[in-house]
């Protein structure tokens, strides 16, 4: 199964191709079982193409018509809310969350804020149990991380999407946010579907005078780590085509 994620810069910062282009490329030229997709705005037709099309604005309370957009070809998978603390309603909506029962893994959306929660009540989320890569800031990922525990224990479970973060991040601005972040994630049970096929980043993020980022990334739990035959860095689409300035991610798993 080939699953893909890529933030498509369909929000309307992007100054590359049109965000039909985008589609048009997806739907035609990719190949892929299952796509989770970020900035997407998806057109009223992929239901011919798509068992399975769940879609959920990022900002649902501005009411935008963009947001994370899971797609699957040949399974249903239905939208899988979970029961959360007060505190994590906003980053809830971070996450498209998509189950589509036990004998496939559960599919995490993820579309995290490169900036910290604002007014975010950090020690209430260390006394429930959370973790912090930062002494006084939270970011969305790591409530996601917490607050998904429940749903993903004993399931096997593929997160992936933007989530804004990266290891390059804490060598350019001399810091370990990423580093305490990645240690986190994995004593939470999430593993870096990468670092068994590349023991580097690889850049994903692409823009005109900006470090060669990866801030797109897979992650799982140990035993899909082990079903993962590849990982792969769509770099042309975002280099060549210009079609966001983001690259896709492709796993394929046994």
């Amino acid at each position: 199964m080939k699953i893909l994620t890529w933030n498509m810069a369909g929000a309307g910062f992007f100054t590359g191709a049109p965000h039909s282009e985008a589609w048009e490329w997806l739907r035609h030229q990719a190949e892929f079982d299952v796509a989770m997709l970020q900035e997407a705005i998806p057109p009223s037709s992929l239901g011919d193409s798509f068992v399975s099309v769940l879609f959920q604005s990022r900002f649902p309370a501005q009411n935008l018509a963009w947001g994370n957009c899971t797609l699957v070809r040949n399974h249903e998978f239905r939208e899988h809310p979970i029961e959360h603390a007060t505190w994590a309603e906003s980053s809830m909506d971070a996450a498209l969350i998509a189950d589509g029962g036990n004998d496939l893994p559960i599919l995490v959306n993820v579309h995290s804020n490169a900036k910290p929660i604002e007014g975010f009540p950090r020690n209430d989320f260390v006394a429930a149990g959370g973790t912090t890569c930062h002494q006084t800031k939270v970011w969305e990922i790591e409530v996601l991380a917490h607050q998904l525990q429940p749903l993903l224990a004993g399931r096997r479970f593929i997160l992936g999407g933007d989530i804004n973060a990266g290891h390059l991040l804490d060598e350019v601005y001399g810091y370990k946010n990423n580093e305490n972040l990645w240690r986190n994630m994995a004593e939470q049970g999430y593993v870096d579907l990468r670092l068994r096929h590349s023991e580097t980043e690889r850049q994903t993020f692409f823009r005109e005078r900006t470090n060669p980022y990866q801030l797109d990334h897979f992650f799982g739990d140990s035993s899909t780590n082990e079903s993962v035959k590849s990982w792969t860095v769509l770099t042309e689409v975002a280099r060549d085509l210009n079609l966001s300035d983001h690259a896709p991610v492709v796993i394929d798993v046994a």
